[in-house]
């Protein structure tokens, strides 16, 4: 996946959008933020979550 290039790391430009929603498979305006590390993941739409896997294991693990 693209590294994010932009100044605001909430923002999610076109040019990142198009190859991340390719690479993880889903709509481009399901793509987000993990809500852990900042991680650009499938975070919208129907089964979504809030965290990355990483974060997910970490926070399942303690």
């Amino acid at each position: 996946m693209p590294v994010q290039g932009s100044r605001d790391p909430m923002r999610i430009t076109t040019v990142e959008r198009a190859p991340a929603s390719a690479a993880l498979g889903c709509p481009p305006w399901e793509l987000g933020l993990c809500a852990g590390c900042g991680q650009l993941m499938r975070r919208y739409g129907w089964n979504a979550a809030m965290y990355c896997n990483v974060c997910r294991s970490v926070l399942n693990g303690r």
